[in-house]
């Protein structure tokens, strides 16, 4: 895992950081032996994910568009998809 990503350092990416359904740009930013960082384009929150929390990683050399059916697709070489917790509120 850490190979492939390594290409990828000081790269824009899409990930989906906040929302399981949603992928956003990102920065990712290092990579090390356990764990890969990455800046959000929104915010320029760092966020770090082990690689267990990995579920897919899309990668193409002539690019992944990812977008809703209102949105604006966005390019990417490489998309990587992470596990989120679910979120359950009272009623």
């Amino acid at each position: 895992m850490k190979d492939l990503l390594e290409k990828f350092i000081n790269r824009e990416v899409g990930i989906n950081i906040e929302r399981p359904l949603r992928i956003d740009s990102a920065t990712l930013t290092s990579v090390s032996d356990f764990y890969f960082s990455v800046i959000d384009e929104n915010k320029g929150y760092t966020h770090h994910f082990s690689y267990n929390s990995i579920i897919q990683i899309i990668e193409h050399p002539d690019g992944i568009d990812v977008g809703g059916l209102f949105e604006h697709k966005k390019h990417f070489n490489l998309v990587i998809k992470v596990g989120h917790i679910p979120e359950f509120t009272p009623m």
